[in-house]
């Protein structure tokens, strides 16, 4: 699959949608900010880079995930706004390319998952330009549910041990949509096991989404992030917010 996937036409394609996915989301994420949203990661990844951590030396009611990715790209790229975009711009990538996959698995026409995929990098990141909760949540959740057509279309298990790291880098963005989306996952796989009678599609997925909460516990206690600050602060809090 990933030979025919990678045939020298397809390189093409994906060639041009990976440097077109991301010089439309730098050239969008320059020409302007939001002061309140624009900037709000720039900042809290600065912190994180300098040894802040969040839930602890920060309140934080949404995307840790998004404070720790830019750290990153802090780290590599140097503390300045392209390298600040490009993070945006990387998921733009990641998107667009993942959706040219998905479509070509499905036999669509090659130049119609190119056109396709083409549409999608102009419509998916530069509509922020910058790294945004709703936009990490959202675009990780559809490869949450990319995933889950792949894993029934192929039946491979890669695909069923993928979906719960992709949804919960999805709810480490933001609460919503990633919540409903992975009731929804979850309702859908239940059934398909169900109607299909193969009980081991609900064993990958159990075994993977344990192994990732497992992971993530103890990413937390290495940096000191006790559970009872990240239930308050990202769980508990955002649910008192417009209550009244």
């Amino acid at each position: 699959m990933i030979s025919k996937f990678l045939s020298h036409k397809n390189k093409i394609f994906i060639l041009f949608l990976f440097f077109f996915s991301i010089i439309i989301n730098q050239y969008y994420g320059n020409r302007g900010a939001f002061p309140m949203d624009s900037f709000h990661f720039f900042d809290s990844g600065y912190r994180v880079l300098n040894g802040d951590l969040p839930f602890i030396d920060y309140w934080s009611v949404r995307g840790p995930l998004l404070d720790y990715m830019q750290a990153v790209f802090f780290y590599i790229f140097g503390v300045n706004w392209q390298s600040y975009v490009l993070h945006a711009s990387s998921i733009n990538v990641l998107i667009t390319i993942s959706t040219f996959f998905v479509l070509k698995n499905f036999k669509l026409k090659t130049i119609y998952c190119f056109f396709y995929s083409l549409l999608f990098a102009i419509l998916a990141y530069p509509s922020s330009g910058t790294p945004f909760a709703d936009q990490h949540s959202a675009f990780f959740s559809l490869l949450g549910i990319y995933s889950l057509l792949l894993a029934i279309n192929t039946q491979r298990k890669l695909y069923w041990v993928l979906m719960p790291a992709l949804l919960g880098f999805a709810f480490l963005s933001k609460q919503v949509p990633a919540t409903y989306i992975i009731l929804f996952v979850g309702f859908i796989l239940f059934l398909y096991s169900l109607a299909n009678k193969k009980l081991d599609y609900i064993k990958y997925f159990l075994i993977s989404s344990v192994s990732f909460v497992f992971l993530i516990l103890i990413f937390g206690k290495s940096q000191g992030i006790s559970l009872s600050s990240f239930l308050d602060q990202y769980i508990f809090y955002p649910q008192t917010i417009a209550a009244e």
